[in-house]
């Protein structure tokens, strides 16, 4: 891994770390849905295209899974193995306290840097899912979506949820307003605090994100072996930025969603 990467992704690790109290406040109502057979906290739009494929008993790995609660949902579906990936051991510990709720205290919940994980998980997955909030993390893109390849057997299939690239343009406010040009490609460095339920700011260790354009998404995962199979954008508040939007007069791509197939 490169020294910037590195540099870049520790930093956000760490806020994420510190995130992980404030986030659990929310998360921990999670604990007793998710022992519900029918828990579901899929995305609408997400669930629809989850379900076009056939899961039950396919082997399903999650990067950047956060709490994990939307690889539960897709365990819920009937998947058979699932794995979680996420860099933050605050949010591995809520997977697992989720996972074990949910019935799954064996649902394999890995804690790694994306960028420098294990060797013992290449080629092992029928289905690799991103949801909402994982790319813009990502200060080298293309490493990032090889290393999604990787995980795939021959024929799998990576499934995303995504916050549009367009909606980085545009800054909070009533109403939020274009304040970045598209093509920006400088970090972003932030310490505001990442709780994005309530919105309340706080003095935080700092972050970075990265505004990656539609082509550089699409190119990265051509430059992979991935062939786009489905594309859909949307209109829509997923990932609780701008959500104003929604409602305008003029609704810009807020959400998209995609599917690739790993070629044989």
């Amino acid at each position: 891994m490169k020294e910037e990467t590195r540099f870049f992704v520790d930093k956000s690790l760490a806020s994420w770390d510190e995130a992980g109290s404030i986030h659990w406040e929310v998360t921990k109502q999670l604990l007793e849905q998710v022992s519900d057979s029918k828990f579901n906290a899929l995305e609408k739009d997400f669930d629809t295209l989850v379900s076009g494929y056939d899961i039950c008993g396919k082997s399903v790995v999650q990067i950047c899974c956060n709490n994990a609660k939307d690889l539960i949902s897709i365990k819920k579906k009937g998947a058979g193995r699932c794995v979680g990936i996420d860099g933050s051991q605050a949010f591995v510990d809520q997977a697992k306290l989720l996972a074990k709720a949910a019935g799954y205290p064996d649902m394999e919940i890995v804690c790694s840097n994306i960028y420098e994980l294990p060797e013992k998980h290449v080629g092992q997955f029928d289905f690799a899912v991103i949801t909402i909030g994982v790319l813009n993390w990502m200060p080298d893109l293309k490493r990032f979506m090889s290393i999604c390849a990787s995980l795939l057997k021959p024929g799998g299939y990576l499934l995303m949820e995504e916050i549009h690239p367009v909606l980085n343009m545009y800054e909070e406010g009533n109403p939020s307003q274009i304040a970045m040009s598209y093509f920006n490609r400088e970090p972003q460095r932030d310490d505001q605090g990442l709780d994005y339920f309530s919105g309340k700011k706080y003095q935080a260790k700092e972050n970075y994100n990265f505004h990656h354009t539609l082509a550089d998404v699409l190119m990265a995962a051509i430059t992979c072996n991935l062939s786009l199979k489905n594309f859909i954008e949307l209109g829509k508040n997923i990932g609780n930025w701008c959500g104003d939007l929604e409602k305008s007069e003029f609704v810009p791509p807020m959400a998209m969603l995609a599917s690739w197939q790993k070629q044989l």
